[in-house]
Order: structure tokens, then C-alpha cells, then sequence
């Protein structure tokens, strides 16, 4: 894609904005990072299932053909903030970056990256902009699509990777009700671009969607969420090749906080997702296509001090096409360690 830079005007403005609402009181930094240790037993579904959460991109698009074989993964991941007081409240700048490595099928590798932006006012609401890129995603080799009335053997034989850049825009509003309950709010808008030959799948979405995080007591904290999510793709382009990935998309999770002890961290995690693929081609294997994926997590958190942390994890994911015959089956697990400045 082109890089864009904004003009110059522009940032005179953003930096104006900022200075405006920092009101002389001094900034103060953070920084932090985290490296874990994954192994999978399918290398073509470990990013989709690790981003399969309220924060994350539960929707990102999976191999066409799973089963491609068991990695060690490595996540490193570093951030840095920026907090000042303003005349509203607490402003926040965030930095975060990182990337899974794959020990032997580094093809799958890839980097991602959020920008974040959040202020919090004085009537306990919170705004937060957010920026996610995640670059050269790879989903697999295939071979390219066929225009209809166009098919050769030597046309069949070619294979080529299939790879796409995210670009997801998210915003997350967040009222404090009361001591126990806060209740969040997420818009979120999404472009997915695919590199040629398989760019007639680019897709634009949309996500709507509510979170309620209860304090059930100091120890146990529960959060619930909801999303609806909207893809499209340009019949103009899929119209040739009789292949839209165009989807509807149920989206739900409760997320589980307890803490054991007082240095010791129980999260356990349940997602449910259900797809129906809005293909109007009747050859299409997506027609009348629909997928539900059923998927659990259990963390432990062991903090050393305030600054560090240790975890351990496993996850379980099974998902089924209503054109497939059996359930795809994944299974992660992990160890890891963090630590802020």
C-alpha cells in the first residue's frame, strides 16, 4: 500500500490540540514488555485463535485448509505510555507492537502493531481511539482464482500465497456506573487488503457492540460482551470469480477474573462465534455457508512483584463449517513472563 503522510498544517494541529489540553502538568512515561513460549498443533489457525477475544480480532479470516502441521511460536511484545493530567481528566497515549514467530514454518511470521489514544473525564467516562495494523498476513498457498469462462491446466497448477494487510479502527467508550459495574460501548470500522491475485476479496467491515464488566467482589471480576459484525466485499470484483467471502457475524465472550490467592491469577475465557457467509452465488462454496466456533482458555498469573509476572496457559478451539463433514479441532499452550517499568 502507498504510505500517506499527513500534511503539515495538520500535525501543527494535532500537536496544538495536545498542548492545549496537557495544562502545564508534568507527563509521565511507561514502558513495558512481555515474552511467551506457544506450541500449536496447527500452525494455520494459532493467529486466528489467539485473536479470537473482546480486544482483539475475533473475526480475522482463517486458512482455507487447516491441519497444516504443529510450531513453537514466540510473542515477543513491547509498549510504551504517556499519561498527563488536563483540564478534562487523565489523557493516555499508547505504543504497543510485537509479532508471533514461527520456529519452523515461518511463513505464517508476522508483526502487528495498535496505537491507542484515550481520555478520561471527570463524570468517570473514558474515550479511546484505537489504530491496529497487522501487515503480510499469510493464509496459505492456493491456487489463483479462475475468471468463469477461463480454465487451463496450466492455470490449475499455480500456486500462490495469499497474503493481506489489516487496518482496524475501534471506538471504545467506557462509563463507570458504579463501584461494580462498568459498561463499554465499541464501534469499530475495518478494511482488509488482499495482494493481487486474491485482492477481489478485499473486505470492509463494521463491528457494533456492548461489554459489562461487573466487580463481583475484590477477588472476582466477570466480563461479558456482545458483537455484530457486517462484511463486505465489492460484487464487481467477486462477480467474475463466483467467490464472495461476505459474512454476517455473532461474536460473544465472558471472561473471568479471579484472584486464588493475592499473588496468584485465575483467568478462564469462553468464546462462542457464529458466521453466515452472504454469498449470492449459488456455485460458490460459500453459499449459504455458515460456521460456529466454540472456544476455551484457562491462564494462570503468578505476580513476582508489582513489576513482574509469570503465566502459564492453554486454550481449546473447535470449529465447524456446515459444508464440511467433521469439526477442526486446535489446541494451544503456553508460558510466558512480563514485565513494566
Amino acid at each position: 500500500m502507498p504510505a500517506y503522510r499527513f500534511p503539515r498544517s495538520l500535525k501543527i494541529q494535532l500537536l496544538a490540540s495536545c498542548l492545549i489540553l496537557s495544562n502545564a502538568v508534568q507527563a509521565e512515561w511507561s514502558t513495558g514488555g512481555d515474552f511467551s513460549t506457544f506450541y500449536t498443533d496447527d500452525v494455520g489457525l494459532f493467529s486466528v485463535t489467539r485473536r479470537l477475544s473482546l480486544e482483539e480480532d475475533p473475526t480475522q479470516p482463517i486458512v482455507d485448509e487447516p491441519n497444516q502441521g504443529s510450531d513453537a511460536v514466540y510473542e515477543p511484545n513491547v509498549y510504551i505510555n504517556w499519561d498527563i493530567e488536563n483540564t478534562l481528566g487523565e489523557f493516555q497515549v499508547s505504543l504497543d507492537g510485537g509479532g508471533y514467530i514461527f520456529q519452523n514454518h515461518s511463513d505464517y511470521t508476522h508483526g502487528f502493531m495498535q496505537f491507542s489514544i484515550a481520555q478520561e473525564f471527570v463524570s468517570n467516562t473514558t474515550i479511546k481511539l484505537l489504530y491496529d495494523y497487522i501487515p503480510n498476513l499469510f493464509l496459505g498457498t492456493h491456487s489463483p482464482p479462475q475468471i468463469e469462462h477461463i480454465t487451463t491446466d496450466e492455470h490449475n497448477e499455480l500456486e500462490i500465497d495469499e497474503r493481506l494487510d489489516n487496518h482496524i479502527l475501534t471506538m471504545l467508550l467506557e462509563q463507570e456506573i458504579n463501584d461494580q459495574f462498568i459498561l463499554h460501548g465499541l464501534v469499530r470500522y475495518g478494511a482488509r487488503l488482499y495482494d493481487e491475485p486474491f485482492s477481489y476479496r478485499d473486505i470492509q467491515f463494521f463491528t457494533i457492540g456492548p461489554h459489562l464488566q461487573w466487580t463481583i467482589n475484590p477477588n472476582v471480576v466477570l466480563l461479558v460482551g456482545y458483537h455484530f459484525e457486517r462484511g463486505y466485499t465489492d460484487p464487481s470484483e467477486t462477480l467474475q470469480y463466483q467467490d464472495d467471502t461476505g459474512y454476517i457475524n455473532h461474536f460473544a465472550s465472558a471472561e473471568l477474573k479471579i484472584h486464588i490467592l493475592p499473588e496468584l491469577i485465575l483467568m478462564a475465557i469462553f468464546d462462542y462465534e457464529h458466521n453466515d457467509y452472504t454469498s449470492p452465488y449459488e456455485d460458490d462454496i460459500h453459499h449459504n455457508g455458515n460456521e460456529n466456533v466454540f472456544q476455551g482458555e484457562l491462564e494462570l498469573i503468578y505476580e513476582v512483584t508489582e513489576a513482574a509476572a509469570l503465566k502459564v496457559g492453554w486454550q481449546h478451539g473447535n470449529r465447524k463449517f456446515n459444508y464440511e463433514s467433521e469439526s477442526v479441532r486446535n489446541n494451544n499452550v503456553w508460558i510466558g513472563a512480563e514485565y513494566h517499568f
